[in-house]
């Protein structure tokens, strides 16, 4: 299905847009789906069309800075403005469709995002969430004096931005999804100092209120994710009942991109039966 193209202005006044794929005239279920770091709303494709064979219409938000959203490539200045525009967004669906069961689901670094929207958010306006390799922490250690650095670049040139250091062959196991992502030009490879910073935080935040949660969660982590951390995210998963944990063997950073693709699907549609 080919998407129809939205945008709304953030309260800062950027341009950020949405591809829609409505399934139906007046849909009762709607994904809200969040792209990580470096990434844009048009590689969720797949994932719409699987849902909306399944019932779901689905809304991916390209992110400020990614795509052909406006904003520094890389760059935002807080997580609270990260948090504004995501609850922009959900404003923006809500107000065209009224009745709908709307389910939040995040990528890596959208993942971080929307856990910090709904601990923040503690309404019924969004029935549950879905959260795929979360950016709550890498799989590595950066060198300290980089961390260091950064911490202080965050704050002097907030926008100042290097390369992000993701190695693309780590995104997945299929070698034809490593290729689709090097060549596609919408992809970026920059993080700004503050957005690292804000993102880090934002991880730790997460770990330190996960007893604050009140909407049901669905995590997700490959095994052989050398991006972020898969530990991290089950050890988050033991602290709230409300958080259901899933493990994909063998698969990388991006599951949706790996051989659990269809696997992962099946599971989420399962588990939102009830949501």
């Amino acid at each position: 299905m080919q998407a129809s193209i939205s945008s709304f202005k953030t309260s800062d006044n950027l341009s950020l847009e949405v591809q829609n794929y409505l399934y139906q005239e007046e849909p009762e279920k709607i994904l809200l789906i969040i792209h990580g770091l470096g990434d844009h709303a048009v590689r969720y494709q797949h994932v719409a069309e699987y849902f909306g064979k399944e019932g779901y219409s689905s809304a991916v938000l390209t992110l400020r800075g990614h795509g052909k959203s406006d904003g520094k490539r890389g760059h935002a200045p807080s997580m609270e403005q990260l948090v504004l525009d995501v609850e922009y967004f959900v404003r923006q669906i809500r107000c065209n469709h009224i009745d709908a069961r709307l389910y939040l689901y995040g990528h890596s670094m959208g993942g971080n995002i929307i856990l910090n929207y709904l601990l923040k958010d503690q309404s019924s306006e969004i029935n549950a969430g879905i959260v795929t390799s979360p950016w709550i922490k890498l799989a590595f250690e950066p060198p300290k004096w980089k961390t260091v650095v950064g911490n202080i670049m965050a704050d002097i040139i907030p926008t100042l931005t290097q390369s992000n250091g993701l190695d693309v062959n780590e995104i997945s196991s299929i070698p034809e999804e490593v290729e689709k992502y090097a060549r596609d030009p919408l992809n970026h490879n920059k993080i700004s100092a503050k957005m690292f910073k804000v993102i880090t935080k934002g991880g730790e935040n997460i770990l330190s209120k996960a007893d604050k949660f009140h909407h049901p969660i669905f995590l997700a982590h490959g095994s052989a994710d050398k991006v972020t951390d898969a530990a991290t995210t089950q050890e988050l998963s033991a602290r709230n009942d409300l958080f259901s944990w899933h493990s994909y063997e063998g698969n990388k950073h991006e599951i949706h991109n790996d051989n659990a693709f269809h696997q992962l699907m099946e599971d989420i549609g399962k588990w939102l039966k009830d949501k």
